[in-house]
């Protein structure tokens, strides 16, 4: 059994290096394989947050329309930006969560770093969106805002929701070694974290007791920052866009520190 290469145990740059160009390759194939034969690609990846705004702008539409002052454009353009953040992170985090469990076979015969596994795996779904829906969030902010220092603020924000999600996804696969019913309590996380979320609802309609919640959902908070950049003009609300990065960034760092804990134990169960 060979042991595995050090991942976020050192600092030294010759292993951030190695780390980073296993995750560039990894990605790279991941996408490769994902789309072989499509005609499409990487374009499909936008099909469906485009799809699910047509419908919730469909189904709810003319009754929020209200609440975003009485334009359907509006509430579309709201639900989109909504969709980018909910589908890139929980389909980023469901696609890491098993990659260390099944790529146990290869950490065992090759020096790997373990974490290079998930962070592939969310900087495939990176590049996809990059190609995507991030662009598109970035031509939305240019049409309706006109300003642009929240137009420089937006790709701040996706990177917070890069780290919000590479958080994540490190703590999830790391979990899932020692919990295979991790898999399940995530979907039944994730589908809790996109319905409390104001998505495909203003966040007025909510109870007051369920707005508290719109603070500390960490989902929540990216939709405000991003949305309050690409959609909101005057003033920017600073408060929300660094509650949203801060947030960010304690995730990432909490992912990083259990990933560092639970590895001493990977090729034990794996």
């Amino acid at each position: 059994m060979t042991p595995p290469a050090p991942a976020f145990t050192t600092s030294r740059p010759a292993d951030i290096r190695r780390l980073m160009s296993f995750v560039r390759v990894a990605a790279m194939r991941s996408i490769k394989i994902r789309y072989r034969g499509s005609v499409l690609g990487v374009l499909w990846s936008f099909t469906n947050p485009l799809l699910m705004t047509a419908m919730y702008t469909i189904v709810f539409g003319t009754a929020f329309s209200r609440y975003y002052d009485g334009s359907i454009l509006r509430y579309l353009l709201s639900a989109f930006v909504g969709l980018t953040v909910v589908t890139f992170f929980l389909n980023s985090t469901a696609e890491a969560l098993p990659t260390i469990v099944t790529n146990g076979a290869l950490l065992n015969k090759i020096a790997l770093p373990p974490a290079a596994f998930p962070l592939s795996s969310v900087a495939a779904d990176l590049v996809q969106q990059l190609c995507t829906t991030f662009p598109a969030v970035l031509i939305i902010g240019i049409v309706v805002t006109h300003d642009p220092l929240r137009v420089a603020l937006i790709p701040v924000a996706l990177m917070g929701l890069v780290l919000l999600t590479a958080g994540f996804s490190l703590a999830l696969s790391a979990l899932y070694v020692f919990f295979r019913d991790v898999s399940y309590l995530w979907g039944v996380a994730g589908f809790m974290l996109w319905m409390t979320s104001p998505l495909f609802y203003p966040a007025q309609v909510a109870p007051e007791r369920i707005r508290v919640w719109f603070r500390i959902n960490p989902i929540s908070q990216q939709i405000s920052a991003l949305r309050e950049l690409a959609l909101q003009r005057g003033p920017i609300h600073y408060a929300d866009i660094g509650l949203a990065f801060g947030t960010a960034l304690v995730a990432f760092g909490l992912g990083v520190g259990l990933f560092r804990l639970a590895r001493r134990q990977f090729m034990d169960l794996l």
